[in-house]
């Protein structure tokens, strides 16, 4: 009993610190995951709707706070810190997980819960079937012999918040420590727009009376064609496919010369909600670059003018979706440097650079 107990806690105490970390390194990424729960939940809880709304706007909260609570209760399990308190506490928060990721798969609402982040992709169903083992794992150590807790093992458990709440806080002001996403310093924006291996399907045909699945189309004239399918389709798709840029009425491809020469885009998802103190150090900067400079928004024209016009910003504008602008940077503004289609600098809007950082990293 007791070595089951060492491998049940040694599994939760891993998943969840992985879980964790995962998380609060990109905490903007589960604020907007939380946020499309508590979209979807306003919507199919009507009766609800006011109470989801409200949540809304606290997401980043939430986001930092479960983050920092999985970290939390897996040291404390690790150390034997109140083990019942913290069995319980693990039962609360699977239980909550559970009925996220079931609701997600069953209703096929949020296709990534999006607990592991960017790391590692789960299905919904996946996901759903990985938290119930976790609650069952967490539910049998209930009944294993109780492990006498050390008196110094609190104060680690405190030091464990602590950190964990920086870390997220650190994360959400300068970006993620380890960015996972297909914009990343390094990636080669144009290659991941593209297939990554060759389609290959599956052909299913009626032979001799039968169905018959095959992987090339056959020979036999008397063969009949019933259906086909891309078996590779997921391993195959591109990592990026809603990457667009574009000026209303503007038949210029922007979303391609972006990838000729260097250029540095200034990123404002949505102009009511960024970081205002930013643009004058952004509009200063701009001004003793040699290389051009856009400002990309999802916001209407009239107001990404009036944020130009108020603090000159003399460079013109691009607009773009809103979700594909908070995927290439999780900062309003961001700095997003490029150089023949790679990715060679992001900056957020607490860490801007000066001219010689633009030069030095488009020289990398």
């Amino acid at each position: 009993m007791k070595q089951y107990r060492n491998i049940a806690t040694f599994v939760l105490v891993g998943i969840f610190l992985f879980s964790g970390l995962i998380k609060l390194n990109d905490p903007i990424g589960t604020q907007l995951k939380l946020e499309e729960y508590f979209d979807v939940f306003s919507v199919d809880f009507p009766w609800m709707a006011g109470f989801w709304k409200v949540l809304i706007p606290q997401a980043l909260l939430f986001s930092i706070g479960l983050s920092s609570a999985e970290i939390v209760l897996a040291i404390a399990l690790a150390l034997n810190y109140k083990t019942k308190i913290t069995l319980y506490s693990f039962v609360g928060i699977l239980v909550f997980f559970s009925f996220l990721t079931f609701y997600s798969a069953y209703f096929n609402k949020v296709t990534d819960c999006g607990c592991f982040g960017e790391a590692i992709k789960l299905t919904p169903w996946t996901s759903f079937g990985k938290d119930i083992f976790l609650l069952i794992l967490t539910l049998s150590l209930f009944l294993t012999d109780k492990v006498k807790q050390s008196k110094s093992t609190g104060k680690w458990v405190l030091v464990s918040a602590f950190l964990s709440v920086g870390l997220g806080t650190y994360c959400y002001f300068y970006l993620p420590i380890q960015d996972g996403l297909p914009y990343a310093v390094g990636q080669h924006v144009p290659s991941n727009m593209k297939n990554r291996e060759e389609l290959k399907f599956s052909y299913t045909y009626k032979i001799d009376g039968q169905d018959v699945e095959l992987s090339e189309m056959p020979t036999d004239p008397k063969a009949v064609f019933i259906s086909m399918r891309a078996i590779n389709e997921k391993e195959a798709r591109p990592l990026i496919t809603d990457y667009r840029l574009w000026i209303d009425g503007d038949t210029t491809d922007y979303t391609q010369k972006i990838f000729s020469g260097d250029h540095l885009l200034v990123i404002v998802p949505n102009v009511h909600h960024t970081h205002l103190a930013a643009f004058e150090s952004i509009s200063q900067l701009t001004k003793s670059l040699k290389i051009p400079v856009w400002l990309v928004s999802a916001s209407a024209d009239s107001e990404v003018n009036a944020l130009r016009h108020e603090y000159q910003l003399a460079f013109p504008a691009l607009s773009a979706d809103t979700k594909v602008l908070k995927t290439i940077i999780r900062s309003s503004p961001g700095l997003w440097l490029v150089s023949q289609g790679t990715v060679k600098g992001k900056w957020s809007a607490y860490s801007l650079p000066d001219a010689n950082d633009i030069q030095q990293h488009l020289k990398q």
